[in-house]
């Protein structure tokens, strides 16, 4: 795979490749030694989001990354394009590679996939779980739930824009720089980004859109929460709400608020240290290699309270 740069952004090469399903492979990214850490990308996006996430890991820690069925340099395939089948590919993918106990780190839709693999895995089969910026389930009619979207709103997305390219290039920009960051976006950087997700057709694209919006993951989310450390980190643009619910149906999840929803790649320093103090005082034998890591930090907090300056920036609050 080429080693293509755009400035300081690239695109990561792959470690390997395994079957999945007949026809069907996951490239993936496999550096480090250590507590496995394993990265899920959200809808339609590549591994190449997590560039930022690798190299400072992986000194530390097994770091692996892969593209999903239907994205990035993984398989096209017609069949699958849903996220508790992306769950079973996790679970194959992570077999092959021999991994145990890992600590899931899912983004936004991708936490579908992770709560996936632990209803098909258990909770047992985890040493933590980190989402990033999704609640449990997407969409509900009960009262000040914290949710994707409302169906109107999601009806607006899939019948408008997830039709063919044009309209799948529409949303997605939109949905780049009103959601995913924070700041004005180089047009390099854009278009980086917007690539990743572009290589996921409109069909596909518009199954998966429908496979997040309609996922109930909420069980095992609890489940969860009461046997293993689980963190939310939540962007700001929806925080209090986010919060709020959390602290109703899973008061033992600890959380974080910074951000846009793609926090990871705008501020990945800030990011880095949140999951590695989140590990290091909650994930047992993790190790701890780092003299500044002192006592467990997290509790509801604004990622301010974490020890951050500078990120109380607020954004409109949107969707997706």
């Amino acid at each position: 795979m080429a080693n293509i740069e755009y400035g300081h952004l690239s695109s990561l090469k792959e470690d390997g490749r395994v079957a999945v399903a007949p026809g069907v492979e996951l490239s993936y990214v496999d550096q480090g030694a250590g507590q496995p850490i394993v990265f899920i990308p959200g809808w339609t996006f590549s591994k190449n989001v997590f560039e930022k996430q690798i190299k400072p890991l992986s000194k530390k820690y097994r770091v692996i990354t892969y593209d999903p069925r239907s994205q990035g340099g993984s398989s096209q395939s017609p069949d699958g394009n849903d996220y508790l089948s992306h769950a079973d590919d996790l679970v194959k993918l992570l077999d092959t590679l021999d991994v145990k106990n890992p600590v899931l780190v899912g983004w936004a839709a991708g936490c579908h996939t992770s709560l996936g693999y632990v209803k098909l895995k258990g909770a047992h089969a985890v040493a933590a779980h980190v989402s990033i910026d999704a609640p449990p389930r997407s969409m509900t009619f009960e009262r000040d739930a914290w949710v994707e979207a409302s169906l109107e709103e999601v009806s607006a997305v899939h019948t408008l824009y997830l039709r063919d390219v044009r309209g799948q290039a529409q949303y997605l920009r939109h949905y780049v720089e009103t959601i995913l960051v924070q700041r004005n976006l180089e047009f390099h950087e854009l278009s980086w980004i917007m690539a990743q997700a572009l290589k996921t057709p409109p069909l596909v694209a518009a199954q998966l859109f429908a496979s997040c919006m309609f996922s109930d993951n909420l069980a095992s989310a609890i489940a969860l929460s009461r046997n293993k450390p689980t963190l939310y980190i939540i962007a700001q643009h929806w925080a209090e709400k986010a919060q709020r619910y959390l602290r109703t149906i899973l008061p033992e999840a600890k959380t974080v608020v910074f951000g846009g929803r793609m926090m990871f790649w705008e501020y990945p320093e800030a990011f880095n240290r949140v999951l590695d103090e989140f590990i290091q005082n909650n994930v047992k034998d993790a190790g701890v290699t780092n003299e500044e890591i002192s006592g467990d930090r997290f509790g509801n907090h604004s990622f301010h309270d974490a020890g951050v300056q500078g990120l109380e920036r607020r954004v409109a609050n949107r969707f997706i």
